[in-house]
């Protein structure tokens, strides 16, 4: 891709949105419990989540440091 010379303002909000992002990649969840229906365990659960495992054909639920079959 080819260097686009671009004038300042544009370059202000390309910076702006990307630091925007840099902190939404960082924050920290603060959303309601996740039910999914997975195959596999999920890698980045929170508190609360809920989900299907299809191989063991049970319900899991996350308590902050380990999935409990329910």
């Amino acid at each position: 891709m080819a260097y686009i010379n671009q004038p300042p303002d544009l370059r202000v909000i390309f910076n702006d949105i990307y630091q925007r992002l840099q902190k939404l990649e960082t924050a920290v969840r603060f959303t309601a419990p996740n039910v999914n229906f997975l195959t596999d365990t999920p890698t980045n659960p929170r508190v609360g989540d809920i989900f299907y495992d299809t191989n063991s054909n049970s319900i899991k639920y996350w308590n902050g440091s380990a999935f409990i079959t329910l």
